[in-house]
Parts: structure tokens; sequence; C-alpha cells
């Protein structure tokens, strides 16, 4: 089996409350945790189609976002396979663009084998720069579900061990 080529991608705009979590997710990820070579991590924030470059050959794709799925604010939320699709537009403010982003893979050939989506259900998007106390609460929650995601693919993928009995003739 190969190695997975996989690409964490934070979604957020900083200067909007809440919808900044998955952007300070990947924040937290590359100072707090040291992570595969083959685990890149970008800030996504609200670009759509231009991530199309810095995706190509990624195998595993985790986007991180805040998600008004209609919850309790603080909720960890996981939309994987179909579900990813059949997530109507209005569950996240970047969901559209990313939604794009994953079609215009696809019609290139170059879409991730696997996609996660994982967030948090946010308490207030207005403008401001700091995440509500509810959500900030729960971002160790997010980071932990993304990390059990990565340590998931990458023991998923990794080559079974080959043990031989020696022939002694």
């Amino acid at each position: 089996m190969r190695t997975p080529r996989i690409a964490i991608v934070g979604l957020g705009n900083l200067m909007r409350t809440d919808d900044a979590l998955g952007m300070l997710a990947i924040e937290r990820l590359k100072m707090d945790f040291e992570l595969l070579d083959s685990v890149a991590m970008i800030e996504g924030g609200t670009l759509g189609l231009e991530l199309m470059q810095p995706l190509e050959n990624v195998t595993h794709l985790l986007a991180l976002d805040a998600i008004d799925a209609g919850e309790a604010a603080g909720t960890l939320l996981r939309f994987a396979g179909d579900q990813i699709a059949d997530m109507p537009a209005s569950k996240s403010v970047h969901l559209l663009g990313f939604s794009d982003l994953i079609g215009a893979m696809t019609l290139t050939g170059d879409a991730p084998e696997e996609i996660v989506v994982l967030g948090l259900q946010p308490e207030l998007i207005a403008w401001g720069t700091r995440l509500s106390h509810t959500v900030e609460a729960a971002l160790p929650r997010l980071i932990d579900a993304a990390l059990e995601q990565i340590a998931h693919w990458t023991r998923e993928t990794a080559e079974p061990a080959v043990c031989c009995e020696a022939s002694w003739s």
C-alpha cells in the first residue's frame, strides 16, 4: 500500500468570531503537535478553487470548519463520504466553495480518495477576533478528533509487517 499524502485544511475567516475555528485549529496543530512529514497543514481561510494546486496529489483530506447544523454550540460534528455531498451549503459559510473545490478536483481526476470534514457548532458568527467561550472550550475536542483521524489514516495505510520463518535445511 502506498503512503498517504494527507492534508489538513483549516477553513474560516479570522475576523468573524467562531467562523475562525478552522484557521485557529490549524494554528494550534502547527504550534502544539509534530505531525508526520506526509501531513500538510494548509490555511485555507475563505479560499475555494484557489486550493486546487496545494491539494494536488493529496490522497486524504481533512477539512476543519465551523458548521452550523442546528446543534448545541460546541457540538463536535463529523461528515464523511456521501454525507459531505448531501450536506446543504448553508451548514457552513465555506462549504459551497469547498464543494466547488471538490467538484473541480473530481472533474480533473485529482480528488482525494477520502475526505472528512470535522467541525464544531458555532455559538456566534459576528465581527470579532475571538472565539465564543463555548467554542473555545470545545476546541481541544476538535483537535483530538483531527489527530485521531490522521492516526486512523496512517495506521490504515501502513505496510503490514512481513515475517518469514527461517528454513534450516
